[in-house]
């Protein structure tokens, strides 16, 4: 179960193509927002908790995640999604729903 001090965010970018959709020097960045919704559903129906979606783009909502920041600045776009339980990050990168699930799941297993 999630206390309500401990609660998930969802760091993410609006997918977007930096070199124009239909390029073939790079792909695209971030995620489409079918892809969060599938990763938010799941931790939903599972820990039955309230998610906050961020985009990490934003850097007012950013100051406010620091450590979050300090990842993006190490590892750029590709961290993305970064998926945090309280202020602990649980998932860096793109998991499928039930990858998201289980790294929560491990985290609370510690706690």
């Amino acid at each position: 179960m999630i206390t309500s001090n401990k609660f998930v965010k969802i760091f993410m970018y609006p997918q977007q193509f930096p070199c124009g959709p239909q390029s073939s020097c790079c792909g695209p960045i971030g995620q489409t927002e079918e892809e969060i919704q599938l990763v938010e559903n799941a931790i939903k129906k599972e820990f039955n908790c309230q998610i906050k979606i961020i985009n990490a783009m934003d850097s007012d909502e950013m100051k406010n995640h620091l450590q979050v920041g300090r990842l993006l600045g190490s590892f750029g776009p590709m961290a993305l999604p970064i998926i945090t339980l309280g202020d602990e990050v649980v998932s860096m990168g793109n998991p499928l729903p039930e990858e998201a699930v289980s790294a929560i799941k491990g985290k609370l297993s510690q706690d």
